[in-house]
């Protein structure tokens, strides 16, 4: 549950204070909000005590599909430090659809202390143990928290816990479009991720933590991180090496517990990981490409008997089969990095479909909610015969006020081959801002799925009186040649 503030959203959240979530969550105070949810209290008779937290995201069909399963794992942990899930489904406001989760209610979070002091060295060492025993539970369940930082770290009572609405699986993406944060590790841009994304996290918040401020020397990421010379002493070893940026550079959870309880901190031995320039993209369903991986060579016998020195004609007919497989190995090796380099600029060429449903499915939902018979439901494109009223007012006002393009670099367009298309469904307050933006129809690249929803943050369209939300998709076409950007109003 992050209640990071946002200003510029802040005012528009604000208003729904008093709305009855599905008839029985009503919407009490605000809490604060991020750059795609808010946060607000709420009363559950279910619960004692009766105060929880609720949090609410604009949602589309891919957002639900994803976000559900994961709030519905989440909610079945028992792990002391995880802040409880209670409930969770779809919802509507002002006609457009919402995901809600119920959740404990926090007293205080670790980015609301660090507004008024820094913690002590003893301070933070005692913080250490609930967030490590948290993050070993789902490390130990090929699980990630994913989203480690300050204003996720919650006092309940007299226990520490960490937000667990934002868990996922190791191989899952984070659904983030927007810029990275300096709490996502240099892997990230990759799409990779690991429990070391989650110790890279915990380095920056640590940092913050003793310094009221998150490090700015990151730069690149590249090379190691540099603290201040007044940093502190205690905490400067194991914080540089958690902000290492190879990820098998980094300490494990394990290794951090040994730490906190004043033993050594001795590094295990990390698996080797491939640079990810030589990575092919994992394979997807509908990818009709075949990877063959070859089998595990066997390793040498312990012991040889000494080979016979060989005749001399032998050794230099030997030397030369020698080179002969050298050579080959080397034409092997070259013909496989240009196959792996010809898949990735293939697969980037490829616009992927989102997952569909047939017209009319409903979406899942908890037991609850589907007792209350309140399934989230979808705004779709309506029919002439069901736009008549309102229709010129939503039509005049598709036109956009201000456009932004993404400025795409040559560097980046020279490896789009054909077309590549991000549909981004924005929702546009009466004043004409854009409320909030989520992907529609997303393509096979992180990199112009960001792009594409920070440049429809910025759209502007014509004020109305009515209705007080509209539904829009801004539809994003990149080439080589440049990029395009069009509105399609929904509603």
């Amino acid at each position: 549950m992050s209640v990071e503030a946002r200003e510029l959203t802040s005012e528009a959240w604000t208003r729904w204070q008093g709305h009855l979530i599905n008839g029985v969550f009503p919407l009490g105070r605000y809490l604060g909000c991020s750059d795609h949810s808010g946060v607000f209290l709420t009363t559950s008779a279910a619960r004692h005590p009766s105060e929880v937290a609720i949090k609410l995201v604009p949602a589309n069909r891919i957002i639900a599909e994803t976000l559900l399963p994961r709030w519905k794992r989440a909610g079945g942990f028992a792990e002391s430090h995880l802040l409880r899930l209670f409930e969770w489904g779809g919802c509507q406001l002002d006609g457009l659809p919402y995901l809600y989760v119920v959740m404990e209610s926090a007293d205080q979070t670790l980015a609301q202390l660090l507004l008024h002091r820094a913690l002590t060295d003893e301070e933070a060492r005692e913080m250490l143990p609930p967030i490590l025993e948290a993050l070993a539970f789902l490390h130990g369940r090929d699980l990630v928290q994913g989203q480690l930082k300050p204003a996720n770290i919650l006092v309940v009572g007299d226990q520490l816990k960490l937000a667990s609405d934002t868990i996922r699986r190791v191989s899952e993406d984070s659904l983030s479009g927007s810029t990275s944060t300096v709490y996502d590790p240099p892997e990230a841009v990759h799409g990779h991720s690991s429990p070391a994304g989650d110790v890279w996290a915990l380095g920056v918040s640590l940092f913050e933590a003793l310094t009221r401020r998150p490090p700015s020397s990151l730069g690149e990421r590249s090379d190691a991180i540099a603290l201040p010379a007044d940093f502190s002493s205690t905490f400067r070893d194991v914080v540089a090496r958690c902000l290492s940026p190879r990820p098998q550079d980094r300490p494990s959870v394990r290794e951090l517990a040994a730490w906190a309880q004043g033993r050594s901190m001795v590094s295990a031995a990390a698996p080797t990981i491939q640079p990810p320039a030589l990575l092919p993209p994992e394979p997807k369903a509908h990818d009709s490409v075949s990877v063959r991986t070859e089998p595990p060579r066997t390793a040498p016998e312990a012991v040889r008997p000494a080979p016979e020195r060989p005749a001399p004609e032998a050794s230099r007919s030997s030397k030369r089969r020698g080179l002969l497989g050298v050579m080959l190995t080397v034409v092997i090796l070259a013909l496989g990095w240009a196959g792996v380099h010809v898949l990735r600029v293939h697969r980037s060429s490829v616009a992927q479909e989102p997952a569909t449903r047939p017209s009319g499915e409903s979406l899942p939902k908890t037991p609850a909610a589907a007792a209350r018979s309140t399934a989230l439901m979808w705004v779709p494109v309506p029919a002439a015969s069901s736009r008549e009223s309102g229709a010129n007012a939503i039509a005049n006002s598709s036109a956009p006020l201000h456009q932004v393009i993404p400025d795409v670099p040559w560097s980046a367009r020279r490896t789009i081959h054909g077309h590549i298309k991000v549909w981004v469904r924005v929702i546009v307050s009466q004043d004409g801002s854009v409320f909030a933006a989520l992907v529609d129809r997303a393509g096979p690249s992180r990199y112009f799925r960001r792009l594409a929803i920070e440049a429809a943050k910025n759209w502007t369209f014509s004020r109305v009186e009515a209705p007080p939300r509209r539904l829009m998709q801004i539809r994003f076409e990149f080439s080589r040649d440049g990029t395009t950007g069009r509105a399609v109003a929904l509603q």
